[in-house]
């Protein structure tokens, strides 16, 4: 699929969600297909659940890391 259908997709659904055709939770199931179609034919990778879910903790722990390293303690 070309960019402008994804781009007229996703500007299509949001529109949608705009003018209460649609709710939150149906929203964020089709724009989560899209945009892992889109990541699928961009980067040629599928993404499953279970991978998605694993790397959660570890980015929240980095981001805390990150965080904490980042801070003068001394101040």
């Amino acid at each position: 699929m070309i960019d402008s259908s994804y781009s007229s997709l996703l500007r299509k659904l949001s529109n949608d969600y705009y003018h209460n055709h649609i709710g939150f939770e149906e929203y964020r199931a089709q724009r989560k297909i899209i945009l892992d179609k889109i990541d699928e034919e961009l980067n040629g990778e599928t993404r499953d659940e279970d991978s998605a879910q694993a790397d959660e903790p570890a980015s929240q722990f980095m981001q805390t890391i990150s965080f904490f390293k980042n801070t003068d303690a001394e101040k």
